[in-house]
């Protein structure tokens, strides 16, 4: 009774490992079995199996067998079939041979559920080329690299890519020297007509005078605007430099020109001007007005009468407005940077293309 019960347990056993066997199937195939060495060719390695189970196929690193190489990639493609109950999975060996051999591929072992099942053997074989002694020149040499004549298409993005190149320097150039000099990129040009000497200074003695308030006890900014615009009519009206020169020597200066007694109060007043800068020296508030007086008498009686020709309004004078704010400066510099950065990248192009054409 014991022994019966044993031998139905392994009948039972072996009818169950038969069916689960029937249910996978592992089969190899390869798409051509005699090559030329270097040829190429495909193993395919196929399981079919229920398509709630776990297939593990083979690892290989470069080769499957010594002499048979990998060539990437390795490809797995699964198909679905009765109703999504069953699947059948491909995977696909690209391989090759640079040696000349007649090569056994051992059956391959998959597992399926951890269960290892094995395909079929393979045969390659890679022959040498069959070349005939009395065609020693079937394989020609290696030829001489032949230089191809540059067309238009292989270098106009050299071309233009150089005359960018030169206009972006050009244009880092001159922003660069703008923005050294101060200047705006546009030069403002204003034209004026050219005013009179004595104008302008009985202008600029008016204009002190309707601000005197605005001085205060200020004298020494009072007597410096008030000699700066004498100094000035007397450049333009003697044609020497009064500016650049002291009291005492505009003084004899003037007298090439004018008598002692009529330069008395103009003394008068260069020497107040003097004490009052250098020596802080306080004048009284009714000196301040007859030095401003003399000044006006000054430029009244040396100035020069325009004759009817002189009286006609005339462009002589050319001025040009060349002021840039702080912000107009960092916008500029911002325009610099950005221009250069421009100028690097056209010149890593055209380097890029030299280096393409020549080496």
């Amino acid at each position: 009774m014991r022994n019966l019960k044993l031998f139905i347990l392994w009948l039972f056993l072996t009818v169950q490992s038969a069916t689960m066997m029937a249910n996978v199937l592992v089969t190899a195939s390869s798409d051509s079995l005699n090559l030329l060495i270097g040829d190429q060719t495909q193993i395919h390695l196929e399981v079919t199996c229920d398509a709630d189970q776990q297939v593990d196929f083979p690892l290989f690193s470069d080769t499957i067998i010594t002499g048979i190489e990998i060539v990437p990639p390795v490809v797995t493609d699964t198909v679905y079939v009765n109703k999504n109950k069953r699947m059948t999975v491909t995977r696909h060996y690209t391989v090759t041979s640079f040696d000349s051999a007649f090569y056994y591929i051992p059956p391959f072992k998959v597992y399926v559920d951890s269960v290892p099942y094995n395909s079929d053997g393979l045969a390659l074989a890679f022959f040498m080329f069959d070349l005939e002694s009395s065609e020693p020149d079937a394989f020609i040499g290696p030829k001489d690299i032949i230089q191809m004549p540059l067309k238009w298409q292989d270098i106009k993005i050299s071309v233009f890519s150089g005359l960018a190149l030169v206009l972006l320097v050009v244009l880092v150039i001159f922003l660069i020297k703008r923005y050294r000099d101060n200047k705006p990129i546009i030069r403002i040009v204003k034209v004026e007509p050219k005013i009179p000497a004595h104008i302008k200074a009985l202008n600029g003695i008016e204009n002190i005078k309707g601000n005197k308030l605005s001085y205060g006890d200020d004298a020494k900014a009072y007597y410096t605007d008030l000699t700066d615009i004498i100094r000035e009519y007397i450049n333009e009206r003697f044609g020497f430099y009064a500016t650049e020169m002291t009291s005492s020597e505009i003084y004899n200066e003037l007298l090439k020109h004018k008598e002692k007694e009529s330069l008395q109060e103009l003394m008068e007043l260069l020497q107040m001007a003097d004490l009052v800068k250098f020596a802080k020296f306080k004048p009284m508030l009714n000196e301040n007005d007859r030095n401003l007086l003399s000044a006006v008498d000054f430029v009244n009686d040396t100035m020069v009468e325009p004759d009817e020709e002189d009286k006609q309004p005339k462009e002589e004078k050319v001025v040009v407005e060349e002021k840039r704010s702080k912000g107009a400066r960092m916008a500029l510099m911002a325009v610099i940077v950005l221009t250069l950065l421009l100028a690097l990248g056209t010149l890593y192009i055209v380097i890029s293309q030299l280096y393409y054409l020549f080496f």
